[in-house]
């Protein structure tokens, strides 16, 4: 049984910083509304994408590809030996271009760029678009695509991600509940840490009954344009995209001095549960 994450809205730097402080994720409702790019998308979806592509000079960045049956989740091959996608250098302005040819099509492949430097590839979108409270040596990334889904991994790093367009939903889990998350390969994922087997849209309870448990400890949050989310670090998060044109900015930056779990506990923790299980 799944719960929602917590909210906050109108919230100032004291509040922000004690947020942090407790190490709990937590929806900060309207977090950017103000932002140029956010009003931009809340009107017909070519005009955001004028405002996006305005900041392009051309710098191509990792994008990611997948053919239409693999319903937009990022994840393997039969035999997690190969991953179910391919990696591409493209533009903002062609990701765009894709994703919008793609939404003409009644069973689309995924497109994503992922964790693009934002000065990088829309340099000048960073100045016009702050975010409060965030150390300013935290370098936003962009995340831009159609229908994808991220399994659930976890950063080392403290983590916000802020919704432009379309929704995102996280489901999140506390560090220790990776031994009931069922995970890929150490040393080959298509995220930096590794990744849950588990499809959450169509969970296999009889593949994976100890993932009942980890639900039970699950929150949910559902992201409108605007909104934010805090992630601590080490929680592990699913993410979908859900909408037709969906953009994200978020900002990582380094965690405090752990006062639980550390990367080397957490994983530790979830494989010896699988040994176990074996």
């Amino acid at each position: 049984m799944t719960s929602a994450v917590p909210e906050l809205s109108g919230i100032d730097a004291d509040a922000f910083a004690a947020l942090v402080a407790a190490q709990r994720p937590v929806v900060l409702r309207g977090f950017v509304r103000d932002w140029p790019a956010v009003q931009q998308g809340r009107g017909a979806p070519e005009v955001l994408c004028r405002y996006l592509m305005a900041f392009d000079r051309g710098t191509a960045a990792d994008t990611v590809l997948m053919a239409p049956e693999e319903g937009g989740r990022l994840f393997y091959k039969p035999g997690l030996q190969a991953f179910n996608f391919v990696h591409s250098r493209r533009t903002v302005s062609a990701v765009i271009e894709q994703v919008a040819r793609y939404s003409q099509f009644p069973k689309a492949p995924a497109v994503a760029m992922q964790s693009a430097l934002l000065d990088d590839c829309l340099p000048g979108f960073t100045a016009a678009n702050r975010a409060p409270f965030i150390d300013p040596a935290a370098a936003p990334r962009l995340w831009l695509g159609n229908g994808v889904i991220t399994p659930a991994h976890f950063d080392e790093s403290q983590n916000i991600a802020c919704v432009v367009s379309g929704r995102r939903r996280f489901t999140l889990f506390p560090p220790e509940q990776g031994r009931n998350l069922y995970l890929g390969p150490l040393d080959f994922a298509p995220t930096p840490t590794p990744i849950s087997l588990v499809s959450f849209r169509a969970p296999d309870f009889s593949r994976f009954p100890r993932f009942r448990k980890a639900l039970d400890h699950a929150l949910v949050a559902e992201l409108e344009p605007g909104d934010a989310l805090f992630i601590p670090s080490l929680w592990w998060h699913h993410v979908e995209s859900l909408g037709v044109l969906n953009t994200m900015v978020n900002y990582w930056w380094a965690a405090p001095a752990a006062a639980g779990l550390t990367k080397a506990e957490v994983l530790a923790l979830a494989y010896a549960s699988q040994e176990t299980s074996a």
